[in-house]
Formats: C-alpha cells, structure tokens, sequence
C-alpha cells in the first residue's frame, strides 16, 4: 500500500525533472547574437507594409499640396476682400 504512495511521488519528481530538462532544451538552440540590443531593425519600407507605407506617405504629400493651395486661395480671397472693402469705405 505504501509503495503505491511512494512510487507516485517519485515519478511525480521524475515528470518535473523530465518536463525541466525539455523546457530547457528547446531554447537551448536559439542563436542569442540576433537578438542583442545593438543591432538596428529593419525598416518598415523592407517589410511586407512597404507597399502600403509608400502609399500614405504619397497621400501625406498630397494632403500637404492640398492644404498649401487652400492657403493660397484663402490669402487671395482675403487680399480681395479687403481691397473691396476700402474700395466701398471711399464712397
């Protein structure tokens, strides 16, 4: 009766080590050089996003033309505006 007891902790022992030792093999084979903190990621555009990143950095520059030429035509329309406004102040 008492073996049964004793064979069980054993081998509950003998799982833990065995389970140990697995667990410990499996990242033994990592190479550790590539994953140091000095080396430099690759950028983004080399991934596969790279398509998609060109893609918002046109729409990026688009917006930015965009929002000069509104600029421009708000300049103009207030450059007008005001001309108009001293032009209807001297009648």
């Amino acid at each position: 009766m008492n073996r049964g007891k004793t064979m069980s902790k054993t081998m509950r022992k003998a799982m833990t080590l065995l389970f140990a030792v697995l667990l410990t093999a499996c990242g033994a084979g990592q190479d550790k050089t590539s994953n140091q903190a000095g080396d430099v990621p690759m950028a983004a555009k080399d991934t596969v996003f790279g398509a998609d990143i060109k893609a918002l950095d046109k729409a990026r520059h688009v917006q930015d033309t965009v929002m000069q030429d509104k600029a421009n035509v708000d300049a103009a329309i207030e450059a007008g505006s005001s001309t108009q406004s001293k032009d209807s102040s001297a009648e």
